[in-house]
């Protein structure tokens, strides 16, 4: 999950993206802190002293989470699960389908220039762009005006768009066929001012660009086809929409294609929330976490009542979750995946199908189109299932052409870029974000020892660091600062396997995530009750025609259903390979 290429700026040294003795910025435009801005005594500390105090400490900083990651380089030892089919390090509750949707709102919700961990610090590149949570910008953007290049022409004679842009899928030994289904995102060939063409010379041109939103949907080949997954569901709800809407009357052409595309916008808005709410959270969240915020009203203690929420432009995520606890997606991802009946690839290579990365192998052949009951449970299907969540991510996610080494420690990787952005970050510690929210909600706390008592958890911790000394080359120094003070994304995870065996997250990771997602969704006025996806699409759909267009629409509140109407809708049912 959250995969993010830094190809651009790898070169760049720390030094010379954040000077050293300068003072980080206390906020960032598009980020605040959970629970309030935490004092001084209450950030994360790295041998005892505040990194965001402290520039001049920051080689330490890196040098301690170099290290940390290395020692999270070794595999856990799983106990058994009841799933006797799944390996020990397998999730059998979560299908792998659900990591690359984190993924995906991930990239709903924050979308930066640059990784903190390669900035070096709060400031340049690192602020948030994203002012409405989960509003499935990172797939539409500012829309067919603002952002025409990822929507299609309706028709010959018609320049208004209402269909978000596909591709045409290629066959391994050919060039793409007009028979060829549109199961790819759209990419195209673009001339490059340095004469550099990394196409195959009388075989295929590199399209070098993805048409998408965000090109961070174009990671690699998975996150690419859930991409066009949610695409193909769009246009599918555009066609309905346009079935139903009849005469729009004088002026109509402009009004009628302006109303279609909101009015899909919102249905597939109100699907994805759905999904979110009632499928994804039930999976990862902690059930007693889970039970406190599925409900119409839950009372959230890191900001005002959901009645009175912010106002599209005004919404700022937390630190504490973006580069904090929504870390733990890294940990799900596997090592290969089955991604058809055809074919069975490893995470590296997975990982480099891109147009950045494989221009010249675009679009996506036959062994990259995603059967999606290999990635969700849809009809008894058995599909590849996530790794359980803990403190070791696969190896695949340590590929040095993907995340190369961007400081002195040459450490290369997503698991050190996780550690690093938040030890710069200025977040709360986490001894003093657990007493923040025991003080605002103390049974939570209680139910838990490991957050309850202290001394139990640093000497649990200091026993994990210890237990296996073949890795990281942690000192005795190392171990005491990291058991008394962890950082966050870290401490998720370890959570995690202590608590859940690495099943869902922890408490703490769940409060985190569970204020945030479940915070977002009751910004949106038709989301925030909770209530059935017919009464949400009714209010859509009202809200631009006379009537309700979406009748036909049935009540989908997982992925499965999703995919199955998608198939439907797409006429997909006979794909080959297959869609479903």
């Amino acid at each position: 999950m959250a995969v993010q290429k830094v190809t651009d700026a790898s070169s760049f040294r720390t030094s010379e993206l954040s000077p050293r003795g300068s003072n980080p910025p206390a906020t960032v435009p598009g980020f605040r802190h959970f629970l309030g801005t935490p004092a001084p005594s209450q950030r994360f500390r790295a041998f005892g002293i505040d990194p965001l105090e402290s520039p001049s400490h920051h080689a330490k900083l890196r040098g301690l989470m170099h290290r940390l990651s290395r020692r999270m380089d070794a595999a856990i030892k799983w106990p058994p699960h009841q799933a006797r089919s799944a390996e020990h390090w397998e999730n059998p509750f979560i299908p792998s389908g659900y990591t690359y949707l984190l993924q995906f709102i991930a990239h709903d919700l924050v979308h930066s220039a640059i990784p903190l961990s390669v900035a070096g610090g709060l400031g340049r590149g690192t602020t948030n762009a994203r002012r409405a949570p989960l509003r499935l910008e990172t797939l539409y953007g500012s829309g067919p005006v603002g952002s025409p290049h990822i929507y299609a022409l309706d028709a010959p004679s018609d320049d208004r768009r209402t269909k978000l842009r596909l591709g045409r899928m290629r066959w391994k030994e050919k060039q793409s066929a007009t028979g060829c289904p549109f199961r790819d995102i759209a990419r195209t060939p673009a001339e490059n001012v340095t004469g550099i063409d990394r196409s195959i010379a009388g075989v295929r041109i590199a399209l070098t660009e993805a048409l998408v939103a965000d090109p961070r949907n174009d990671d690699h080949a998975v996150m690419s086809q859930l991409t066009t997954l949610f695409a193909l569901l769009h246009n599918g709800l555009v066609d309905i929409i346009r079935r139903h809407e009849g005469n729009a009357g004088p002026n109509g052409q402009f009004g009628a294609a302006y109303k279609r595309f909101l009015c899909a916008r919102g249905a597939l808005t109100a699907i994805y929330h759905n999904v979110i709410r009632n499928d994804l959270m039930r999976r990862v969240i902690h059930p007693a976490i889970y039970a406190s915020y599925c409900g119409p009203a839950p009372h959230f203690i890191d900001r005002f009542a959901p009645t009175d929420g912010p106002a599209i432009g005004d919404w700022e995520i937390p630190f504490e979750f973006s580069h904090g606890a929504f870390r733990f997606g890294h940990a799900m991802v596997r090592p290969e995946y089955q991604i058809n009946d055809r074919s069975l690839h490893d995470l590296n290579n997975t990982l480099e199908k891109s147009s950045v990365n494989d221009p010249a192998n675009m679009p996506l052949d036959e062994t990259w189109m995603v059967q999606w009951s290999r990635f969700f449970e849809i009809n008894g299907s058995t599909p590849n299932l996530s790794r359980r969540i803990g403190p070791h991510l696969s190896d695949g996610l340590g590929n040095d052409q993907i995340f190369p080494a961007f400081d002195e420690t040459e450490r290369v990787g997503l698991l050190y870029r996780d550690l690093l952005g938040a030890g710069l970050a200025g977040m709360w510690s986490v001894d003093a974000l657990i007493a923040e929210i025991g003080s605002r909600q103390p049974h939570f706390i209680a139910t838990s020892r490991l957050l309850a008592d202290r001394a139990y958890r640093v000497n649990q911790l200091r026993e994990w660091l210890l237990s296996t000394p073949a890795y990281g080359a942690l000192t005795d120094e190392d171990i005491e600062t990291l058991s008394n003070d962890p950082p966050l994304p870290f401490f998720i995870l370890f959570e995690a396997m202590q608590q859940t065996e690495g099943l869902q997250l922890g408490l703490l990771g769940s409060i985190i995530v569970s204020e945030v997602i479940f915070g977002a969704l009751a910004s949106v006025p038709q989301s925030a009750g909770g209530g059935s996806l017919a009464d949400q699409l009714d209010l859509v759909s009202r809200e631009f025609y006379l009537t309700n267009l979406l009748q036909e629409v049935p009540e989908i509140s997982n992925m499965a259903q999703l995919v199955e109407l998608t198939t439907e809708i797409a006429e997909l049912q006979q794909a080959v390979p297959a869609f479903l």
